[in-house]
Formats: C-alpha cells, structure tokens, sequence
C-alpha cells in the first residue's frame, strides 16, 4: 500500500499489485521447471557469494540452454504488465478524483 497525497491536500492509498517473480511466470508457462528454478537460484547465491555480483535468474537459465532470449523477453514484459497497470491506476485517479 502506497500513500500518496495530492496537492489538493487529500490523502489516497494506492494499492500496488505484487510484482510476479521471474521464476513462477516460467513454471507457469511450462518453459522451466521448479527443479530448474530452484538450480538457478542456487547458483545466483553462489555467485554473488564468491564474486559480489548479482546474475539474472533468466541468463542463468538461458546459459543451461533453459530458456532462449525470446523467452526472457516474454517474461519482463508479462512482469512490466503490473507495473503499467499500476501508473495507469495512478494517473487516473489523479485526474478523475473529485
């Protein structure tokens, strides 16, 4: 829940939805499974543990030939869907509160 105050002086409280993880879009899809998931986290851990480095759960999985890059593609665009729903919801509800 965000609180967000209009210059108005009003006061609203927008609810944002939860941002789908990277991981369950694919297990939905049927592109991964939740044993590949689950390796590439462990390896994202590892990484960043021995190099201080954050890798992607998508290049990791498209290096073990999981995936390709039109699958990642597909996937941060289902998680941006949320994110345009939310500025939607925003922007409306500036200009069509009383």
């Amino acid at each position: 829940m965000i609180k967000y105050d209009k210059l108005r002086g009003e006061t609203m409280w927008l609810f944002k939805k939860k941002k789908k993880r990277f991981g369950e879009i694919l297990i939905k899809r049927g592109l991964a499974t939740k044993e590949d998931i689950e390796e590439a986290l462990k390896i994202q851990r590892e990484i960043k543990e021995k190099k201080q480095i954050q890798k992607n759960i998508g290049t990791i999985l498209h290096e073990k030939g999981v995936i390709d890059l039109e699958d990642i593609k597909n996937v941060l665009d289902e998680q941006r869907e949320g994110e345009s729903f939310f500025l939607k919801s925003l922007v409306y509800s500036i200009f069509h509160s009383k």
